[in-house]
């Protein structure tokens, strides 16, 4: 007679919390304050307990996690990620061999990332849709690595050698809906990156925010501080869309794998910026962790009065 099969039993925040105190050397079984325990997991870690028990059951449901693969081992990857350290600072935090934790780390990273697809999607960005023609920002942000040559170099780190990506985020909700790269940095201007792809994805009358670096497509595809016919009263409220953007890229630097200096494997770099930056940065977001929400209403590109030339005063005085 055929055995049942034990139903496995889903984990909770309390087996997050378990594995953790495995990482930090701590009793596993002892219980701590619950706001000290939830400032340490975030110091090592990078985000909540909660949002970490939601990116593996992410995992689980996508069938995306490693083969033997366990939550202590997806601990690893955050860690790895979120201070960085060298191999044998890793191999003393958690007792195991550094071949032990590239093995896991890897498999992890790479899992992750595949989550992409479900987690940060283009069409979300309709949201809530108010009929503006901006319905996101976009801006690109370098993360450095080693000396790799003049294609690498960037004018955001005094020259030295970065990978660039492109970011989309959600005007009215302010989450990402697009990510782009990497882009060798000297190589690749936001210009060329936004026409590599990005432009192809706007309907017709659609229009992005963003910074002076887009002007070469303004007005027609971006609105930027210094595009023609960019309305003065508007200018507060596009500088209040671009803050907002940069709150997102100092997230995704608090993660030290990003703002220092990356010296694994250049081919493997779009995968950790996927792994922390988009996915968890996203789950952040969407449980508890928004970006500050603003009121935009742009002018409508098809308005004839968006580029009307102000009255002069000879006109007034025949009106007169």
């Amino acid at each position: 007679m055929a055995t049942k099969r034990a139903r496995e039993i889903p984990p909770t925040v309390d087996d997050i919390l378990h594995y953790s105190r495995i990482v930090m050397l701590n009793d596993p079984f002892k219980e701590i304050a619950p706001k000290e325990e939830d400032r340490h997991f975030r110091a090592l870690f990078g985000c909540s307990p909660d949002v970490s028990l939601i990116l593996w059951y992410k995992l689980l449901r996508n069938d995306l996690v490693p083969d033997k693969g366990t939550i202590l081992h997806m601990l690893w990857t955050l860690m790895h990620c979120k201070i960085y350290p060298k191999w044998t600072t890793m191999k003393k935090l958690t007792s195991a061999d550094p071949k032990t934790l590239r093995h896991w780390i890897g498999l992890f990273r790479d899992s992750i990332a595949l989550l992409e697809c479900s987690v940060i999607r283009w069409s979300k960005r309709k949201k809530g849709d108010q009929m503006n023609d901006c319905l996101v920002s976009v801006d690109c942000v370098d993360f450095p690595i080693p000396h790799a040559g003049r294609r690498f170099h960037t004018h955001k780190w005094k020259f030295h050698s970065a990978l660039r990506y492109e970011i989309a985020v959600s005007i009215i909700h302010g989450e990402c809906v697009w990510i782009n790269g990497p882009y060798e940095a000297g190589l690749w201007n936001d210009i060329m990156i936004f026409r590599n792809a990005l432009l192809h994805e706007l309907e017709d009358g659609e229009r992005v925010e963003s910074d002076n670096g887009l002007r070469g497509v303004s007005p027609q595809y971006a609105k930027c501080p210094l595009s023609i016919g960019n309305l003065v009263e508007c200018e507060d409220m596009q500088q209040q869309v671009r803050s907002r953007h940069e709150t997102i890229n100092k997230r995704f630097k608090q993660w030290r794998i990003m703002k220092n200096i990356y010296m694994g494997s250049i081919e493997h770099h779009g995968g950790f910026f996927r792994t922390f930056a988009i996915v968890i940065t996203q789950l952040c977001i969407e449980h508890g962790e928004p970006l500050f929400s603003i009121a935009y209403e742009d002018p409508h590109f098809d308005d004839d009065s968006y580029f009307q030339e102000p009255a002069s005063n000879n006109d007034s005085e025949n009106e007169e």
